[in-house]
This record gives C-alpha cells, sequence and structure tokens, in this order.
C-alpha cells in the first residue's frame, strides 16, 4: 500500500512540475495557457533564446541551479518573476506581453541570487544608470484597446477618446468637461467603423458617455464606472496634474 501512495504521489508532482506552474507574478494559471504555449513549455528540453509564443514572452534556463527569476527594466527591476522547472528539468518562465507599444527592454536573470545576463541570448547592452551588462528583447505591440486595459488618459494633458462601430456614423462624447453636450465634440472617423477624437484637459476627475445613434453609451473599453443621478452609468476619467 505505500509503494503505492508513493508513486501516485510522484505522479502528482509530475503533472504539476510539467506545465510549469505559474508564479504569483504571471496572470495565467497553467489551465488557462493557450495550448501553443503549453505545447512549446511541455517541449523545451533545453534552454532557448527568448521567445514570443501566443502573447507571452518565455525565457528559460537550465543548470543545477536552486532558483532562477528575472528583473525587468520596463518595471524598473522592482520585481524579480520566478522560473519553475517543467518536465526536463528546465527552468521556464511565461510572462503576458506588457500592454502598450513595440519596444525594446532590457532583463537580467538572477541565479541562486546572483545576477547574471542571459547566457541563451546574444542580444546585450550597458545599462547606463549601472553600468553592468544587460539583455535585452524585442516586444511587439500589444493593443491597450480592450476591455478592462483601456484608458483614455495619455501623457501631458491629452485624453484620447476611442470608440468602435459601424463605418460612416457620428459619434460624439459628452461629459462634464463640456457641460454634457451632445454635440461639441464629435470624434474622427480614422478608420472605417473606428473613431478617435484627442482633447486637453487639465488635471482632475472627469464623466464621460458616447452618444452614439441616440443612444448613450458609457465606454465599453474602460472599466472604470460611475452612476449618475438617475441611476444611468457613466465612465470615468482621471487626469494627471502636470
Amino acid at each position: 500500500m505505500r509503494r503505492y501512495i508513493v508513486i501516485l504521489t510522484m505522479l502528482a508532482m509530475t503533472a504539476n512540475i510539467m506545465l510549469g506552474a505559474a508564479s504569483p507574478e504571471t496572470s495565467d494559471s497553467p489551465s488557462e495557457l493557450p495550448q501553443e504555449l503549453r505545447q512549446y513549455l511541455n517541449m523545451l528540453s533545453e534552454a532557448a533564446p527568448p521567445a514570443i509564443i501566443s502573447g507571452h514572452l518565455v525565457l528559460s534556463a537550465q543548470g543545477v541551479s536552486r532558483s532562477v527569476g528575472a528583473a525587468f527594466s520596463h518595471e524598473n527591476w522592482s520585481t524579480i518573476h520566478r522560473f519553475q522547472k517543467n518536465g526536463y528539468g528546465i527552468f521556464v518562465l511565461y510572462l503576458p506581453l506588457p500592454y502598450g507599444p513595440a519596444r525594446t527592454v532590457s532583463y537580467r536573470l538572477v541565479i541562486d541570487g546572483l545576477w547574471t545576463a542571459d547566457a541563451t541570448n546574444s542580444s546585450r547592452t550597458i545599462d547606463r544608470n549601472s553600468g553592468v551588462t544587460v539583455s535585452t528583447v524585442d516586444l511587439p505591440e500589444r493593443s491597450v484597446r480592450v476591455y478592462g486595459v483601456w484608458d483614455p488618459s495619455l501623457s501631458g494633458q491629452n485624453a484620447l477618446f476611442y470608440f468602435e462601430g459601424q463605418a460612416g456614423q457620428r459619434v460624439t462624447v459628452a461629459g462634464s468637461f463640456n457641460g454634457w453636450d451632445p454635440y461639441l465634440h464629435e470624434l474622427n472617423e480614422v478608420q472605417p467603423g473606428k473613431y478617435e477624437l484627442e482633447l486637453q484637459l487639465p488635471g482632475g476627475t472627469y464623466y464621460y458617455v458616447f452618444m452614439h445613434q441616440g443612444r448613450r453609451i458609457s465606454d465599453p473599453l474602460n472599466k472604470s464606472v460611475a452612476w449618475d443621478g438617475t441611476g444611468r452609468p457613466v465612465s470615468v476619467l482621471t487626469m494627471a496634474d502636470n
């Protein structure tokens, strides 16, 4: 009986390791990962250069190390993301790509507490602040125009309102910044069915809705919502002071 308990315990441990259980810093658990990414992580039998798989950055390392982590310049080196081992004993890390434009970011590995460049990555540079060698990786654009991520506030005093619908429509924005005038600020159709309007606004918190085909619509992409005096939803926009 004890032999069967030991075997079952080992199988359970292997099943957890094979998928490279997500570290607390990752937003996706193994069961939620895209199939292409799951297959890549499970089949990685030796460390490979950084890869972009199914909207994730994948790093890997190998050796007899006890722990491996990675820190990134776009996070101000403030977070160490921990690697997990897959079924081949390879340390793997998968992180969702950050939202925003394409960019080149720097990173360093932390192996058993020692900071070092990524041995699998020949793309390196010297960090201006510290003077140490860091690895670099090119990250593709990831659109922020998705539910729960899009924020109309931009740098400085500009706000970018964005709306998607049918082509050839009239879309306006009404809010506390224009006295809730439904006609004053019309969005421009920059592509068929895609409308934008950039406004210069001072720092503060504003409330707004879109006016489309005679209806008032809170911003479908903006998860920051409040309710007006009649109980109708309005979107919230907070602009930083210069």
